[in-house]
């Protein structure tokens, strides 16, 4: 072979491998941009276990999740929307906290428009004829609790639920007839027409209007039960000084099943566990503002 053809086959060569090198430097670029454009926009992966977390660090903070949900769904099921007894589902959220008293009565309005909330107790569960009614949304929790104790061999009975503004002021005067004209007195035994928790239709008396109820099987049921119902014992004797009113076993109001049980817990009545949320309300509203700042 010549020396000029050897030149040129040797020139051909160089050229050839110059291209492949070129062909192959301008592969890794394409591919090198294409990896830099796919970081950016796809971000980190948010399924990745950081580098410093071993495997055996994942499995415990899979765990540690596990449990962190575990634990919340048992704080919610602590504290159900419904709950059940018997064959009676009552709304565990529903409640009432109307503060009636000698010193926050009724709107002048109120004994006209609470008529038309009314329904009738049906006399299964009632031992008198002459008042008969119960604000609506409080029949399903009174029926459920006076059926249940009934269920259970108590014989447990409304006496005496919402009472009109006209009835009220009729006992009320009678009582100060008894007491010799002394309206004070009076209003510590029967409230005055407007102050009393029956105009209301949130309450009521069962079985006897008497400190006898204290010692029957009735009056030792509610104390055990009324609260999973959302009733409480609203005049106690240890919260006269408070509540302005005297002991009376017979009488349980409404509240609320949660409240209820809140209550008691507390050991407060109405009028403190009222004052209680208001405080704590604004305790909390405090902190909020704080926080914003």
């Amino acid at each position: 072979m010549s020396k000029q053809k050897l030149s040129r086959k040797k020139a051909i060569i160089r050229r050839n491998i110059f291209l492949s090198l070129c062909a192959l430097i301008l592969v890794l670029a394409i591919a090198l941009v294409a990896f830099i454009i796919k970081a950016i926009v796809s971000g980190p992966d948010d399924n990745d276990v950081p580098s410093d977390i071993t495997s055996s660090d994942a499995s415990s903070l899979e765990n540690t999740s596990s449990k962190n949900d575990s634990s919340s769904q048992q704080t919610t099921s602590s504290e159900p929307d419904e709950v059940t007894i018997g064959n009676y589902t009552l709304d565990a959220n529903f409640s009432s906290l109307l503060l009636v008293n000698g010193e926050n009565p009724l709107p002048d309005t109120y004994d006209s428009e609470v008529r038309a909330s009314l329904v009738e107790i049906d006399p299964q569960y009632r031992n008198n004829n002459y008042v008969t009614q119960i604000h609506k949304d409080v029949y399903p929790y009174i029926t459920a609790m006076v059926a249940t104790a009934q269920s259970e061999g108590v014989d447990l009975r409304v006496w005496s639920p919402f009472r009109s503004y006209a009835i009220q002021k009729d006992l009320f005067q009678k009582q100060v007839n008894r007491v010799g004209g002394d309206e004070e007195k009076a209003a510590t035994v029967v409230a005055r027409p407007g102050t009393s928790e029956h105009n209301t239709g949130l309450c009521a008396d069962f079985n006897i209007a008497s400190d006898a109820f204290e010692n029957t099987a009735m009056y030792r049921w509610m104390v055990e039960n009324a609260e999973d119902f959302g009733f409480v014992m609203r005049y106690r004797k240890d919260k006269q000084p408070i509540t302005g009113v005297i002991h009376e076993s017979w009488h349980w109001r409404f509240v609320g099943i949660k409240h209820a049980k809140e209550m008691n817990r507390l050991d407060m009545c109405l009028e403190e566990y009222v004052e209680y949320l208001e405080n704590k309300s604004v305790k909390e509203d405090k902190t909020e503002k704080i926080a914003d700042n």
